[in-house]
C-alpha cells in the first residue's frame, strides 16, 4: 500500500499536470481556476494551513492568501485552530439547495407540514455544521406572524434551541470539542457566556429532551426544538417551531409534545429504534 506521503505526492503531481493543461486553454480564467483548485483541495481534508495548500497546489503564497481571504469573507472558507483553512458553511447551504431531495429533507417535509398545521406556527428543520446550526428546510404557517429564517441561515449552535437539541445528545467527546471551540457572545442577559454555562444548559436539555431559545438572540421571539435520530442512535438534525415569545410561553404545554411526536416520527423513518431514544422521549 502507498504511504500518505506518496499519496500526497501523487495528488501534487496530478494538480501540477492539470494546472499545466489549464494554461493551454485560452478560455480559462486562471484566477477562477486556481480558486476552484483550492476549494477542491480543501474538500479532501479537515483543514490545511497556507503553507500546506501552497505545497500541494504549487500556487504563489501571496496569491493564495488573497484567494483564501476573499473566500473567508464570503463564507466559502473558514479559518480554524492552528491557522488552518477548511470549507465554510456556504457549501452546506448550497449542498442542501442542490440536494433538496436528500433523505432527511425528503423524509421530514410532510411531518413539518403537519407540525406547522397543528401548532399554527412555523416549523424548522436544522442540521449541525462546524458548530453552527443551519436551517435546511422550513414550513411557514399562514396563521402566525412570519418570523421564520431563510433556508441556509445559520447561527452558533449553543445559542439556538435547535442547536442545543443536537449538541446535548452528541457523543461526549465530540460535544466537548465543539463546546471548547466556541467564542461565546452575549446577545442578551439570557445568553450563554462560557463553556461551563453551556454544559449546564445542555445537561438540562438532555434531562428535558428539548432545547429552548426565548428572548435571547432576538428579543420578543423564540423557539422550542427536539433532536432527530437516525439508525446510528446519534442526532442528525432537529425539528422546532419559531414564534413570538408570548405565543410560545402561552402554548408550551400544547406545542412541545407535538414537536416530540414529529421528531419521533421522523427518527423512525430515519431508522432509529425505540431503545435508542433518550429517557426524555
Amino acid at each position: 500500500m502507498k504511504s500518505d506521503m506518496e499519496k500526497d505526492k501523487n495528488k501534487d503531481s496530478i494538480t501540477a499536470e492539470e494546472s499545466g493543461k489549464d494554461k493551454k486553454d485560452p478560455y480559462l480564467l486562471s484566477t477562477v481556476s486556481n480558486t476552484l483548485g483550492v476549494l477542491d483541495l480543501l474538500s479532501h481534508y479537515q483543514g490545511l494551513t497556507l503553507a500546506e495548500i501552497h505545497r500541494k497546489t504549487g500556487q504563489d503564497k501571496a496569491s493564495l492568501f488573497r484567494i483564501l481571504y476573499t473566500l473567508e469573507k464570503g463564507g466559502y472558507v473558514e479559518k480554524i485552530e492552528g491557522a488552518k483553512y477548511r470549507l465554510g458553511y456556504k457549501f452546506f447551504f448550497y449542498g442542501n439547495r442542490a440536494a433538496l431531495n436528500s433523505d432527511i429533507v425528503q423524509v421530514a417535509r410532510p411531518f413539518l407540514q403537519g407540525l406547522a398545521f397543528e401548532t399554527k406556527l412555523a416549523a424548522h428543520l436544522g442540521a449541525l455544521h462546524n458548530g453552527r446550526i443551519v436551517t435546511i428546510h422550513k414550513e411557514e404557517s399562514p396563521y402566525d406572524v412570519q418570523v421564520t429564517a431563510r433556508v441556509g441561515s445559520n447561527a452558533p449552535a449553543y445559542a439556538t434551541a435547535q442547536g442545543q437539541a443536537i449538541l446535548a445528545f452528541l457523543p461526549e467527546e465530540r460535544r466537548e470539542h465543539i463546546i471548547r471551540d466556541y467564542t461565546y457572545r452575549q446577545y442578551s442577559t439570557k445568553s450563554i457566556l462560557n463553556a461551563d454555562e453551556c454544559r449546564k444548559v445542555l445537561d438540562e436539555v438532555r434531562r428535558l429532551g428539548y432545547g429552548t431559545d426565548i428572548d435571547d438572540r432576538f428579543p420578543g421571539f423564540g423557539s422550542y426544538a427536539v433532536p432527530i435520530f437516525d439508525y446510528s442512535g446519534e442526532p442528525v438534525a432537529s425539528v422546532g417551531v419559531v414564534a413570538t415569545s408570548e405565543r410560545l410561553r402561552e402554548h408550551k404545554e400544547e406545542v412541545v409534545p407535538k414537536i416530540f411526536e414529529t421528531a419521533r416520527a421522523i427518527s423512525e423513518k430515519m431508522g432509529a429504534l425505540e431503545e435508542m431514544y433518550p429517557a426524555a422521549f
